[in-house]
């Protein structure tokens, strides 16, 4: 009971109010009651209380304070505190339409309020008052129907809330309560009552003229309401009171069952008004009989109520018991049926008119009901009428009971598919009126026997139409109910026990049909515990009797048994068609008049199936009337055997034919088990036959039927065709050949099979019922195309060209009887063309299925915009032809229009991705269908996707239409995204603000959540795929704010808790918008107010850290009700947490790109480092992104299920872009599999493809978590770089992340995906958990987790992770974890060795030494047997793969290095054991060369020859293995033998000839530092690679000094220096060697490039122009540094070119040359023994033999520079140097030192040298001259212009050793000592 609110509901406010009666019944019939506010719903309700408890008189009339109540300026709504402004519009309306209703002006006023405020109609300013007031008549008129509406829909409520009581049904139990009470007297009196009145009012004055029909329809519609709400409420009162019962049957007869109308002259024209008369004459009928308590008598209820006096006189109360009341009905019935009184003699039947008054089925029912009672309850009448004369009465042929039972059953109150059910929520009113005319049949079945019904044809058609008609539920539960209620009792299965088959076959052929039901019906009838088609395939093989013309002979008469039946035995065994017999002695009885030769033989078994086909095929003429089973010898003597001609069959063929067709449609459309089951028995003997005779037969009446040689209706042709369908969906029947040769589709029509013919005739009547049933077989031949033998699958193809060509090119124009069977056509055409289309690849994926290859050269290859004019029609027709149909009550056929369309769009979808596989252009048809120019209602002409955005924001559109319009709009835009020729969406749109506004509106404010999802989901993808709609999708921006759209979408994510419990996949949706945001080029200032929201990235963050409650487990939960339900709403919740992950990523990676560093720190990077700084959050955060729901055991559990039915998941696979899968039951795997042998067998699939497909869903959403968070990580480390805390919380989340990847058990591919997933994460946070200073060691109890873990991962038999380097098409596992061991190598070889860690530490080693050098094996050999073409896209993973590989071998060799000799052995051994060395030289010599650019592998192999040439351990045995000879065979060596590799200008990818020279250079030089032995190593191999490669050499040592010079031009010298130097030093004791002539051209090219080298340092400025930029970057660094350099030229100020803070770069690179300067010195120390000259004592240097070899010299073509002047030179520009204080000062200085010091020995060790090779006499001249006391410029004069001068060598060493001295003055160290020797030796000038 429902409680009266004390006072005004505070729930509501003025909308509320005004809220229409129609939203509210809407609202209860909800399909999903968790939406509904019941505390509002139950104000509501309360509210409107007085209206549902009179629904007669809801309004009150006019009174004079009423209309002074709207004549103020406000009032306050009665029974509320809520006020209402008085409009005068709405006033002057208000009084009108009070006028014409005679309704109070209060109420007139708010009706027309809420008109106004609800209407989906667009009212116009200027519109008449005229027509506001016909929409508002409309509007009232819904409104007054909906009231009982609404009382049907709480009286299914409460009933339903006995059974499961929710909150919604205890509300609706306790209104019914208070609007009805429990009697129910009252309520059912008063609404009879009223309705009377309302059927007898006549229309006033003012609703005359113009809208006197629709006044006249109202009244008949609210009378159709108050008698459907009448008939509930009287079958819910069991226990009725007597008088209820009288009033009712009195009233229905009196009032000629409704039909005395007072408006009749009206509408009686008018077809629907017409419709509603008849529902409401056979609606009385119907209460007429169920007043009569007929269910009580025939069906009575199980149960009884208690033994309270107050029951029992509720009881005693009703009719059965009133025998006052029996009595006052039984003369009330007999003096209104005396017109049915029998006449003797009868008058003929054909003249006898249908009586006007249904009246003797009140007579049928009334002597069932008085053959029902107890004698002392029989009444008496002065007329002594019994219950026999009343059935005669009732039964008589005149009377017409049956003719009366078949109109009404076919009527449109019970001949409608949906019979009088009214939407989801309400009670289906059909269920209950079919069963008061069951128990009707039923009862007359006891009431007298079949043999004395004179109309027995009505009697069967009645139950046909009983059991057959109306909707396929209703019908099922009626045919679940007979077989187990009322087939158990003999006298109620007479009508099938003697319907003399097969002497009448037709009765019982049709009853039984009608008996099976549909395949679609099938579920309702289960839960009753039977299936309808298994009973009737049991009795039909099982039958009791047979009904035959016999011979006397045959026979002998027994005489007559108690009933008075003549009774005959057989003296011979009758041998039926077929085979079956009537065994001798079987006993029957003689049917029809006395004396008649046809037998009923009862008490048989006998199969009917074999029989039947026997008799269908004589009437076909596929065999012979004669035609019998051929004869038994052993029984031939006693036995007769029949032919069909024999059974004296009483039907005409067509009707045999007709009803035979129609019972095997049924039969064979039931479960395959079935069908099955009756091909066997069809066929006992040859049941693999059986298939093709059906076949024939079917085939033989569509020929017949098309060469018109029998007349058959419509079903009957469309049944034969449905047989077709049905045979080809069944192993058994075996039919492919038979049909190929049929030329059933052939498109010429030439073959006598085609059934274009029927189609064309079928298209001119204007049913369709015939192209609708081919379009089935059709539809049935593709989806099941994999059981298509191969050699037959030409009928595919010739079935999908007839579709095309012969209705799919034609339908458009065909006339139509009924507009929604044109919209049926279409939706099966594209049902079929979808179908195959939607899965158009084989199973082994090389190409198109034949189907799908005929769909696509039609719509696709060859086609033209008329193609698709029918899909054209079916989207645009739509948008008014639903909005009408409604408006007319033509709801189903709305419906169908709405299905339509949603799956043409779907249609269109699938054309979309198809074209896009195969490569369509943007501006080629399918994919240019958008742009076709389409009409919209209102007659503006705009393209295709402008009409469809219009159609999805119509206030009219339905919810399924405007989901499917989103996706087809996305789809489109995805498809098109990636074509340079797209078209621009903005100018396919007329307004595109206005749409971009009308469909934001959309997303924000339906009520649907799905779409509101869809609505986001289409912003996303025009933000990211169409930059000119950006704005639109925004938003309209007023003055600073938000854009409208961005601003809701920010409201959305701030207030998101709400939205993450209901409906998470619109959150996801909306994430999804905002990231498309922040990714979009044309959204700046989008972007920058989106980021300066605090609020905003507090929810983000606070999502992408919320705990999703862990889904439902499949082992446990997979069998609940709600389990699709919660796996999506995990999915959802999952993908909205990873969305939100993922918008934090996209800022932070706009933060990176875009800020500068002394911007302040967003809010969204504060919250992720303080996730990323918090060692428990960050844990748990990164666990959370590793967690995965994949359940390996159960995809190959259902796989196997799913391949041992014949399904092939590659072929299930949906062709869906990966961003228009929606989580659920169709997520991946979206095709249909087809069990043809077995039901069972179809469900296991069937939930095989659900459990996979919800999995998936789960491990989907998963791993986007898991990628986001990687992202986020990735994001992030440019902050957490050297953070303490974030490394430490890196570090933990690191340990917690390994274990959980080290410890997994589950396996396969998908998990092995996941795993790289998580290892990537793993690597992220490493990169940051280990990137400590040297002073910082990570925690080493931390290290050793990870190390254990780490050897676990490496070890790994589940994922190893060679796998993916063997199997490349695997996800790439190896990636990440060779980043993990690189990082992990490099930390612990910087670690101490303990006792604690050194088996970790061995371990790790081992595992990742084995894996390594597999892993190298394998790439050398990928990269071997592959392409050496650099452009080809493998060589970069090759080339990644091996730069990751080779990074960790050498961090390997690092460790092995400083480990002891057995390790370090045993890791050589390793090495060797694999051959790394050979593999890799081997892929170095087959490289190839391509526009200067080797493959990248390259710089990787020369990376792992410099890591084991610098290893002292592993740089011998790469020295032996023939490494130079390979440097020297190969193509880089052979450009460089030639000297024409040119260093390049700017740093690339390190793959230039170039880059590999330097790079097998740098090796040469780390082995020749390393080997502990390198003179034969140089004697050997160095020297002849020099020798090869001389001409290079030379080469780069010709730098002029003013050519521009690159980076990598000063690479390449430091390296030819660093080489030449350590050849010098491996041959400094071998003279053999050492004086080469190779030397010799060295020493004169080095001394030249000392010279150049001296020239550019001597002019700064000029030297800095040289200087090449290698990257972008540094150009404009150079750039800035050249100007200081000019700056300070300008300014006459010393240029510095050392200036490490002001011009590093120039620095930098001048660094490099005094490198160079000091290689060179020192190579000509060791080559002139400068060491070992200056340590010989003079006197002793005579002696030496090699003293002339010692000496410096010069080309000979170019005397211009002495060595030793260029060496004192190269001094003098080194020391003005002034180094700068800066980091790398200490450098400069050692530098500086080292070339200072150098310089002086190379020049004075030269001095001594070629001093000592002079003549004796220039020696003593020279000595002389030392001695001389004069002043500097004499001697100078003299030795340069004197008469005894000496020789010109003695000269010149004269004034060089003078310069030498000037330089060296007032030094020390090492430098003094040589001024000191020089001194000594030549003299001092003091």
């Amino acid at each position: 009971m429902v409680q009266s609110q004390a006072g005004p509901s505070t729930l509501l406010d003025a909308d509320d109010y005004l809220c229409p009666l129609t939203t509210i019944r809407d609202t209860l019939q909800k399909s999903d009651a968790s939406t509904i506010s019941i505390p509002k719903l139950t104000a509501l309700l309360t509210y409107h209380e007085k209206k549902l408890a009179a629904p007669w008189s809801p309004f009150g009339t006019p009174t004079a304070k009423s209309k002074a109540t709207i004549s103020k300026s406000t009032f306050t709504l009665p029974y509320s505190e809520v006020q209402f402004t008085v409009n005068e519009k709405t006033r002057s309306l208000s009084n009108k339409f009070s006028e014409i209703l005679n309704i109070d002006e209060v109420s007139s006023y708010l009706i027309i309020s809420s008109y106004h405020t609800f209407s989906i109609d667009e009212a116009k300013e200027d519109e008449e008052e005229s027509v506001s007031l016909e929409r508002i008549l409309l509007w009232y008129s819904e409104e007054v129907l909906a009231l009982p509406q609404i009382i049907l829909t709480l009286l299914k409520l409460s009933n339903d809330n006995d059974m499961n009581s929710t909150s919604l049904g205890d509300l609706a139990a306790g209104f019914i309560d208070d609007i009805i009470g429990e009697d129910t007297s009252s309520y059912i009196e008063n609404l009879f009552r009223n309705f009377s009145i309302l059927a007898q009012r006549n229309l006033s004055d003012k609703q005359r003229g113009p809208t006197a029909l629709f006044w006249a329809a109202h009244q008949l519609r609210l009378q159709e309401q108050y008698l459907t709400l009448l008939f509930v409420l009287l079958i819910q009162s069991r226990y009725r009171r007597s008088n209820i019962s009288e009033g009712l049957i009195k009233g229905a007869i009196m009032s000629s069952f409704g039909t005395l109308q007072a408006n009749r002259d009206i509408w009686e024209t008018e077809y629907e008004c017409t419709r509603i008369s008849t529902r409401i004459r056979d609606l009385m009928l119907i209460i007429a009989l169920e007043s009569l308590c007929l269910s009580e008598v025939v069906s009575p209820q199980e149960g009884s109520l208690s033994d309270s006096e107050a029951d029992r006189n509720r009881v005693q109360d009703t009719l059965l018991h009133d025998k006052s009341k029996i009595s006052s009905i039984h003369q009330f019935i007999v003096d209104y049926s005396n017109d049915l009184i029998p006449h003797y003699p009868e008058p003929e039947l054909s003249s006898t008119p249908l009586p006007i008054w249904p009246m003797s089925i009140i007579c049928a029912a009334w002597s069932i009901f008085l053959r029902s009672l107890p004698p002392d309850r029989v009444p008496t009448n002065d007329n002594g009428a019994t219950w026999q004369d009343i059935a005669i009465r009732g039964l008589r042929l005149p009377s017409g009971l049956f003719p009366w039972l078949e109109v009404i059953l076919s009527g449109p109150l019970l001949g409608s598919d949906k019979d009088l059910s009214l939407d989801n929520g309400a009670i289906d009113v059909g269920l209950f009126l079919r069963k008061v005319l069951k128990d009707l049949l039923i009862g007359l079945s006891e009431l007298v026997q079949l043999e004395s019904i004179a109309d027995r044809p009505g009697l069967y058609r009645s139950w046909e139409l009983l059991f057959g008609g109306g909707s396929l539920v209703n019908s099922a539960i009626l045919r679940a109910d007979y077989w187990i209620d009322d087939f158990p009792y003999q006298e109620r299965r007479s009508v099938l026990d003697r319907s003399q088959f097969p002497y009448q076959p037709a009765h019982l052929l049709r009853t039984l049909a009608s008996l099976v039901g549909s395949e679609s019906s099938a579920s309702p009838s289960e839960e009753y515990g039977t299936d309808p088609a298994a009973q009737v395939q049991h009795y039909f093989s099982n039958l009791p009797s047979i009904t035959l013309t016999v011979e006397s002979s045959w026979c002998k008469y027994i005489g007559k048994d108690d009933g008075g039946k003549e009774v005959v035995e057989s003296t011979k065994s009758l041998i039926l068609p077929g085979g079956a017999s009537i065994p001798k002695g079987s006993r029957g009885f003689i049917v029809g008049a006395p004396n008649s030769s046809q037998v009923m033989w009862n008490n048989q078994i006998i199969s009917g199936w074999p029989l039947l086909l026997e008799i269908l095929g004589a009437a076909s003429g596929l065999k012979s009337l004669d035609e019998r089973v051929s004869p038994d010898s052993a029984n031939s003597s006693d036995s007769v055997h029949l032919s069909v001609h024999d059974l004296d069959i009483q039907s005409d063929t067509s009707e045999i034919l007709a009803a035979g067709i129609k019972f095997l449609h049924s039969v064979l459309h039931s479960s395959p088990y079935i069908k099955s089951t009756v091909l066997t028995h069809l066929s006992p003997e040859d049941h693999l036959k059986s298939g093709q005779h059906l076949l024939h037969l079917a085939l033989t009446v569509l020929q017949l039927s098309r060469n018109k040689q029998l007349t058959f209706e419509s079903s009957t042709i469309s049944q034969a065709i449905d047989i077709i369908q049905s045979l080809i969906t069944s192993p058994e029947s075996n039919v492919w050949p038979a049909l190929r040769s049929s030329g059933f589709f052939d498109v010429t029509g030439k073959k006598r099979g085609s059934v274009i013919t029927l189609i064309q005739s079928d298209s001119i009547k204007g049913e369709h019922i015939l192209t609708a049933s081919v379009l089935r077989l059709v539809h049935t031949l593709v989806t099941n195309e994999d059981h298509v033998p191969e050699s037959d699958i030409v009928i595919i193809r010739s079935a999908l060209h007839l579709v095309f060509a012969d209705i799919w090119n034609n339908f458009s124009a065909w006339r139509y009887k009924d507009v929604a069977k044109k919209y049926e056509l279409s939706s099966l055409l594209v049902g079929i063309f979808d179908t195959v289309l939607s899965h158009p690849l084989s199973i082994d994926g090389n190409g198109p299925t034949p189907s799908a290859q005929v769909l696509i050269d039609l719509f696709i290859n060859s086609t033209s915009p008329l193609t698709y004019r029918p899909l054209v029609d079916a989207i645009t027709q739509a948008s008014y032809l639903i909005p009408r149909l409604i408006g007319t009550r033509r709801n189903a056929d709305a419906e169908q229009v709405a299905t339509c369309l949603d799956e043409s769009l779907a249609f269109v979808g699938t054309l979309f991705r198809v074209s896009s596989m195969i490569g369509t252009a943007a501006v080629a048809l399918p994919k240019s269908l958008f742009g076709i120019p389409v009409a919209l209602p209102a007659g503006d002409k705009v393209q295709l996707v402008d009409a469809l955005f219009e159609l999805a924001v119509a206030p009219a559109a339905q919810i399924s239409n405007v989901i499917n319009i989103f996706k087809t709009l996305r789809v489109y835009l995805e498809v098109i995204a990636q074509d340079p020729h797209k078209p621009s969406l903005a100018s396919m749109l007329r307004d595109p603000m206005k749409t971009g506004q009308r469909l934001s509106e959309l997303a924000t404010k339906a009520d649907d959540p799905d779409v509101r999802s869809a609505g986001w989901d289409l912003l996303s993808t025009v933000v990211s795929t169409q930059a000119g709609c950006v704005q639109a999708c925004i938003g309209v921006v007023k003055d600073t704010q938000l854009g409208l759209t961005l601003k809701s979408a920010i409201e959305e994510i701030t207030s998101w808790e709400l939205s993450f419990k209901e409906s998470p996949h619109t959150l996801a949706a909306v994430l999804n918008y905002l990231q498309s945001i922040m990714r979009s080029a044309g959204a700046e200032k989008a972007i920058t107010d989106l980021r300066t929201d605090a609020d905003f990235w507090q929810g983000v963050f606070d999502l992408s850290t919320r705990i999703v409650p862990a889904p439902p487990s499949f082992s446990l939960s997979m069998h609940s009700e709600d389990f699709t339900h919660r796996i999506r709403r995990y999915a959802c919740s999952v993908q909205a947490k990873a969305n939100a992950t993922s918008l934090l990523s996209s800022e932070l990676s706009y933060a990176l790109n875009n800020d500068n560093d002394d911007e302040p720190e967003s809010k969204a990077r504060t919250l992720v480092l303080s996730l990323f700084r918090n060692n428990s959050a960050l844990q748990e955060a990164s666990l959370m992104s590793c967690h995965n729901s994949c359940v390996p055991d159960l995809h190959e559990e259902q796989s196997k299920k799913i391949l041992a039915s014949g399904g092939n998941l590659s072929r299930l696979k949906t062709v869906k872009l990966a961003s228009e899968r929606e989580y659920g039951r169709d997520y991946l795997y979206d095709g249909t599999i087809i069990v043809q042998d077995s039901t069972t067998n179809q469900s296991t699939v069937n939930l095989a493809l659900d459990l996979l497909n919800l999995n998936w869903s789960m491990l989907d959403a998963d791993i986007a978590l898991t990628r986001s968070f990687r992202q986020l990580a990735e994001s992030i480390s440019a902050w957490t770089e050297g953070d303490n805390l974030a490394i430490n919380a890196s570090l933990k989340a690191a340990v917690a992340i390994s274990e959980t990847v080290a410890e997994e058990d589950r396996g396969g591919d998908v998990m092995l995906a996941i795993q790289v997933e998580r290892l990537s994460i793993l690597a992220v946070l490493l990169e940051t958990a280990l990137d400590t200073e040297e002073s910082q060691q990570p925690d080493p109890e931390s290290l050793k987790q990870l190390s254990t873990y780490m050897a676990l991962i490496v070890n790994s038999q589940s994922f190893p992770p060679i796998v993916s380097l063997r199997h490349p098409t695997l996800p790439e596992i190896h990636q990440p974890v060779l980043r993990i061991l690189y990082l992990l190598l490099q930390a612990i070889s910087s670690s101490d060795i303990t006792t604690s860690n050194v088996s970790i530490r061995e371990s790790i080693i081992d595992a990742s030494t084995v894996f390594v050098l597999e892993s190298a094996d394998i790439a050398f050999e990928s990269t071997i047997k592959g392409s050496f073409n650099p452009a080809n896209s493998q060589q970069t993973a090759f080339a990644g793969n091996l730069s990751m590989i080779i990074g960790v071998i050498c961090e390997l060799s690092k460790l092995a290095t400083g480990t002891s000799s057995n390790t370090n052995g045993i890791w050589l051994d390793k090495v060797q054991g694999f051959n790394l060395i050979g593999r890799s030289l081997e892929v170095l010599v087959r490289s190839r060369i391509a526009d200067d650019k080797l493959p990248l592998h390259i710089s990787s192999i020369l990376l792992l020859h410099l890591a084991l040439a610098s290893n002292p351990t592993t740089c011998e045995k790469l020295a032996i293995s023939g490494l130079l000879p390979s440097y020297s065979d190969n193509a880089i060596i052979i450009q460089a033998e030639h000297g024409k590799i040119v260093p390049p200008s700017s740093t690339g990818l390190g793959n230039s000839s170039h880059d590999a020279w330097c790079g097998m250079l740098l090796v040469i030089k780390a082995l020749l530092s390393t080997l502990p032995d390198t003179l034969s190593f140089t004697k050997n191999d160095v020297i002849p690679f020099i020798r090869v490669v001389n001409q290079q050499i030379l080469s780069s040592l010709s730098w002029d000094g003013e050519s521009p010079i690159p980076l990598a031009g000063l690479n390449e010298l430091e390296l030819i220096t660093d080489v030449f130097y350590g050849i010098t030093s491996a041959l400094e004791n071998d003279s053999s060697t050492r004086y080469h002539g190779l030397m010799e051209d060295y020493l004169i090219s080095v001394i030249g490039l000392l010279k150049n080298i001296n020239y550019s340092l001597s002019h700064p400025r000029l030297l800095s122009t040289l200087y090449t930029p290698s990257s972008e970057e540094e150009r404009i660094g150079l750039e800035a540094e050249i100007q200081i350099v000019e700056s300070q030229d300008e300014a006459k100020t010393e240029i510095n070119l050392f200036h490490f803070q002001k011009t590093p770069i120039i620095a930098s690179r001048s660094m490099a040359l005094l490198r160079v300067i000091r290689n060179i010195n020192l190579t000509i120390i060791k080559l002139s023994k400068s060491w070992e000259i200056l340590s010989t004592p003079q006197e002793d240097l005579f002696e030496r033999p090699d003293l002339e070899r010692l000496v410096l010299k010069i080309d000979g073509h170019n005397d211009t520079h002495e060595p030793i002047e260029v060496i004192n030179d190269t001094y003098t520009t080194v020391s003005d140097i002034s180094p700068v204080e800066s980091e790398q000062s200490s450098n400069l200085d050692e530098i500086q030192q080292h070339i200072l010091e150098t310089s002086s020995l190379v020049s004075f060790t030269q001095l001594l040298i070629r001093h000592s090779l002079l003549p004796d006499h220039e020696k003593q001249f020279d000595q002389e001259n030392m001695d001389l006391d004069l002043p500097t410029t004499s001697k100078r004069r003299q030795s340069s212009g004197g008469v005894n001068t000496g020789s010109k060598e003695s000269l010149t060493l004269r004034e060089l050793q003078n310069d030498l001295r000037s330089l060296l003055s007032q030094q020390n160290g090492m430098r003094g000592i040589l001024r000191d020797k020089l001194d000594k030796i030549f003299g001092n000038d003091n």
